[in-house]
């Protein structure tokens, strides 16, 4: 069974990178306190600690103010626009790769679309990787919980360049293959759920922006629970809260080790702690990026098309 795939016109790569890193620099800022606050509570439900979401909004607030719910935007601007620009760049180039032709008709399978999903994620995960580590980092730092193994960091240039020092390249990459085991099955479960929703609710008389942001809603939420016990242990190889016993840290050191390292300390709710703002958070951004991208990615398409044209004209 295919979807088929309605873009009027077909934006071009260069397009969509633009279209993406637009719409993901634009939504960052607005859900970052959402981030913030999922990072604390992974954190301190590492360490041992009592966590809610209404509890570790108070604890963040009462220990620096407000704007303590704001820590980290700056990676995660640069982040979510470098990542978003390069997840919808290799959307647009691996998208061909995986389209059947039916009746003149570009469209993409239920495992196409997957795939190209996860895919274009994965890559954008492993260029994006040190960025997520210095924002994960930097939401964490100033919290009256962090280890000392979790240093100040005047900007991002300055995290990553510490990190580079004294913790080598592998540093930059800590934590990779969860970012990559969470990122990619969400991408490829998201996009999946995503065109298929979209296809459908096409046929009824909503709107686009509707149809874009209903499916971007519906297909964020699904992505989301599925991939949440790979995000908890991401965020603790990051911030190097791989286990809050030292003894046990020793043999915690790879994605599947941690994993049973929480179920055995804190049972598989440990595996799910910091889904409610997780999945808020996701769920705004991937939908507003989403709607934001179908919207501005076709005009900004044709009007790059007319400028390259122009410039021809001109050097003829």
């Amino acid at each position: 069974m295919t979807t088929s795939v309605a873009r009027e016109p077909k934006p071009s790569r260069l397009a969509s990178a633009l279209s993406g890193s637009l719409s993901g620099a634009s939504v960052s800022a607005c859900v970052q306190p959402l981030d913030v606050i999922r990072t604390r509570m992974q954190a301190d439900s590492a360490q041992r600690l009592a966590v809610t979401t209404t509890g570790t909004i108070r604890k963040i607030v009462g220990e620096n103010g407000i704007k303590a719910l704001w820590q980290g935007t700056q990676p995660t601007v640069v982040r979510l626009g470098v990542g978003a620009g390069l997840h919808f760049f290799f959307l647009e180039t691996l998208k061909p790769i995986f389209q059947t032709n039916k009746d003149g008709q570009s469209s993409l399978g239920i495992w196409g679309a997957a795939m190209t999903g996860g895919l274009s994620r994965a890559m954008a995960a492993v260029v994006s990787c040190p960025i997520t580590v210095v924002k994960t980092r930097m939401e964490y730092i100033g919290s009256q919980g962090a280890p000392s193994t979790v240093p100040v960091y005047k900007n991002t240039l300055h995290a990553l360049k510490t990190i580079a020092r004294q913790e080598g390249f592998r540093g930059l990459y800590k934590g990779l293959g969860p970012t990559i085991l969470s990122n990619t099955p969400f991408s490829a479960l998201y996009y999946m759920f995503y065109t298929r929703l979209q296809s459908r609710l096409q046929q009824t008389d909503m709107p686009q922006v509707a149809v874009n942001l209903s499916s971007s809603t519906i297909a964020a939420i699904g992505a989301t629970l599925l991939t949440q016990p790979a995000d908890v242990v991401r965020t603790r190889m990051q911030l190097n809260l791989v286990s809050s016993s030292p003894a046990s840290a020793q043999h915690a050191k790879n994605t599947f080790a941690i994993m049973k390292s929480i179920i055995q300390s804190q049972g598989f709710s440990g595996l799910l702690v910091g889904s409610a703002p997780r999945m808020i958070k996701r769920t705004l951004q991937t939908a507003l990026v989403w709607t934001i991208y179908e919207e501005i990615s076709p005009k900004l398409s044709a009007g790059l098309a007319a400028f390259t044209l122009a410039l021809q004209r001109k050097q003829a």
